[in-house]
């Protein structure tokens, strides 16, 4: 079989996502998946309706909105390659006339596939805690994230005295529990020189960390844009009593733009965040340490060049480009 990563004429990679929604979900991993394989043709499928937002952000690139996948689609598009993304059984109608690949991001029970890759370590053993099926250990894929854009107005990170610590969360009660409020409290009431801004915040929650931050707060609606201001944060922290991520793409893409992380010590947060890096908090004495480290301009300074080149190396778009052709190599040959 010739591999597909080889092949002469460019390869028409098809992606399916759940969501049409670019903040949040699987599109944003599938728009940055057609940025760092630009030699590719792309087609996007969304198994919901799309939205305005998310048609600007992915350009002249062809989307559809399907109820279904199904072999007869599939083949009418002449995909080579078919990328689906966290696609539950019921969604897929095959097998497909390609070869596909199950990229799972979170647990839950997902379509066959011809091979299946997972974001995190932690994934793999929450999904297969035996160690994968016969014929070896499952892969792990990480994500590409892409630079966040640059803000219009000139960097201010360096020139001011305080730091500035962002959350960016999609805009779902679930990401924003009530125990945040007296989580904030402490950290404002033991850092009064830091300023806070939230992106995503549902806005029932709004006037209590308002309180609990001591009105030294920003609100951000969520948008493809807000991600602009890991360029400006100091650094982004995330901290959820009882939801684990299996990876975190602010994470990723925070380092990128240089903004520390402090993040739980859970999840696939360990497997981004190095020492030297960022922090990984276990409890809330630990990110009182981390936000204490950060009032220090020269730490900052030191730590926020470390994040990006960290950040760089792991979640690039020509890193991830190189392991996905090593993979599609090793699943595709004879």
């Amino acid at each position: 079989m010739t591999s597909v990563g080889e092949a002469v004429e460019p390869m028409h990679l098809l992606q399916v996502a759940n969501v049409g929604r670019i903040c949040g979900g699987t599109a944003a991993c599938a728009w940055t998946i057609t940025r760092a394989l630009p030699d590719c043709r792309h087609t996007v499928v969304f198994l919901s309706s799309i939205t305005p937002e998310t048609r600007a952000a992915f350009g002249d690139l062809p989307l559809l909105s399907w109820s279904q996948v199904t072999a007869r689609d599939v083949a009418g598009l002449n995909a080579d390659l078919v990328i689906l993304h966290n696609t539950a059984p019921d969604r897929v109608c095959g097998p497909l006339p390609a070869f596909t690949l199950l990229y799972q991001h979170s647990v839950g029970r997902r379509a066959a596939a011809d091979a299946t890759v997972f974001c995190s370590r932690w994934l793999v053993e929450r999904c297969r805690p035996e160690g994968g099926e016969a014929g070896g250990s499952p892969e792990v894929l990480i994500q590409p994230v892409p630079v966040p854009p640059r803000p219009d107005s000139a960097e201010v990170r360096a020139l001011r005295e305080h730091p500035v610590v962002g959350r960016l969360c999609t805009p779902v009660d679930r990401k924003w529990p009530g125990e945040l409020v007296p989580f904030y409290a402490r950290l404002a009431g033991r850092f009064p020189q830091i300023e806070w801004e939230f992106v995503g915040c549902p806005r029932g929650l709004r006037d209590a960390l308002r309180d609990a931050c001591d009105g030294r707060i920003r609100f951000h609606d969520a948008s493809w844009s807000a991600r602009s201001l890991l360029w400006t944060w100091d650094a982004v922290l995330y901290h959820h009593p009882a939801l684990t991520e299996s990876f975190g793409r602010v994470v990723a893409e925070g380092m990128r733009a240089g903004c520390i992380p402090i993040v739980d010590a859970r999840g696939g947060f360990c497997e981004q965040v190095a020492a030297g890096r960022g922090y990984l908090c276990r409890d809330e004495s630990e990110f009182e340490a981390a936000l204490s480290a950060i009032l220090c301009a020269c730490k900052r300074r030191t730590l926020s060049r470390a994040a990006m080149t960290h950040g760089n190396r792991l979640c690039g778009l020509q890193a991830f480009r190189a392991r996905l052709r090593r993979l599609l190599r090793t699943l595709t040959q004879d």
